[in-house]
């Protein structure tokens, strides 16, 4: 009878082999998991090597392995103290894959034992409820929240107190049961909030005085993005654009009146012109004085008749301020005025009764923005 014989790979080898098991992940889903959980059982230096690697990211859609994985992760009270922290090995938490797997108490006993090094979570569809939002809290190195299919309406100022100190906390995506409004509560956004994806109901009466997060740069929202009509860039708007350019137009699929800044052309990739299938919805455009009082850049009118031509072929009335008549000169307005019309004359009838006016107009007086 022939005795097996155990061949030692260095650690190092068994690094590569364990890394390239584990970005093979999206390809080779659930079996990439099921691989690494045998790598780990092959012996002590292959687990040690494995294990970080195993809990880092688990997917936890199939079969009972969510309850395999609570059960070891987060076991009984009284149950046996293990010697390692598996919590602390879980970076990307996704229970969006799960339905009635888990209860409001045991998801958040989950997050307190994954708090550690969690930088990504995912929350349930059921069972994420008020209760989380205090293990949620002590999630400090958490960088991506996304609660986008909670059902459960939990109080705005109940999540924002919540996540207030999530100082690496960049992306945030809401439930589209919440109600947001303005508490007048003094608890201040994530310092390091960039991207807001809004779900559920805004309070209207309170968003003039609404507090967005100081470092915004992006806001999406699915109902806003296929039912906004009517979009105007205040002045305090303007640090928006600090990073550079934003294709936000091209998302806002309803979106018919625009007025804006005419230094902002350049920053919401309205010039130069580009092809865009299909063009942008907007049918009125309005044009007021620079943010910048130096901008005196004088706009090319071939550029503009070109943008007319294509991401703009839908304009039918241009409104320009007085302010900008040294950036767009008189002289330049019939040529201009020429290809609004020519929209204007493959714009349906039902449109063209619900414009305000159309053509190429010199406004006044000059609208406060």
């Amino acid at each position: 009878m022939t005795s097996r014989q155990y061949v030692h790979l260095p650690t190092e080898v068994l690094i590569l082999i364990a890394k390239f098991i584990f970005e093979d992940w999206r390809t080779e889903y659930p079996s990439s998991q099921v691989t690494l959980q045998r790598f780990c059982l092959v012996s002590r230096q292959w687990y040690s090597v494995g294990i970080e690697l195993l809990y880092y990211r688990p997917q936890l859609g199939e079969g009972n392995s969510f309850s395999l994985f609570t059960n070891t992760v987060c076991p009984p009270i009284r149950s046996r103290k293990r010697n390692v922290d598996l919590g602390s090995l879980v970076h990307d938490l996704n229970l969006s894959v799960l339905v009635h797997h888990s209860s409001n108490s045991l998801t958040a006993r989950l997050l307190g034992r994954v708090r550690k090094n969690l930088k990504s979570f995912a929350a349930p569809r059921i069972s994420f409820s008020i209760n989380s939002l205090a293990p949620l809290a002590k999630c400090k190195e958490l960088s991506h929240l996304y609660l986008g299919l909670v059902a459960e309406p939990i109080p705005f100022y109940a999540l924002k107190k919540a996540i207030n100190s999530l100082d690496k906390l960049e992306i945030l995506e809401l439930s589209p049961s919440m109600f947001i409004t303005d508490d007048g509560s003094s608890e201040d956004w994530p310092s390091s909030l960039k991207y807001l994806r809004v779900g559920g109901r805004f309070d209207v009466e309170k968003m003039s005085s609404f507090r967005w997060p100081p470092q915004l740069e992006i806001l999406m929202n699915e109902q806003l993005r296929t039912t906004l009509t009517k979009l105007t860039f205040h002045r305090l708007n303007r640090k928006m654009f600090e990073e550079g350019p934003s294709e936000i137009l091209s998302a806002l699929i309803a979106l018919k009146y625009l007025r804006i800044p005419i230094d902002l052309l350049d920053d919401l990739c309205i010039l130069p012109s580009f092809y865009q299938a299909p063009p942008m919805s907007i049918r009125e455009l309005e044009l007021t004085a620079p943010y910048d009082e130096n901008f005196s850049t004088e706009i090319d009118t071939d550029g503009l008749c070109e943008v007319l031509k294509t991401n703009l072929s839908r304009v039918c009335y241009l409104g320009i301020s007085h302010a900008c008549l040294e950036i767009i000169p008189e002289a330049s307005h019939a040529k201009i005025d020429k290809w609004v019309w020519k929209n204007i004359d493959k714009c349906p009838e039902e449109e063209l009764d619900a414009l305000f006016d159309m053509g190429l107009n010199v406004m006044d007086p000059e609208p406060l923005l």
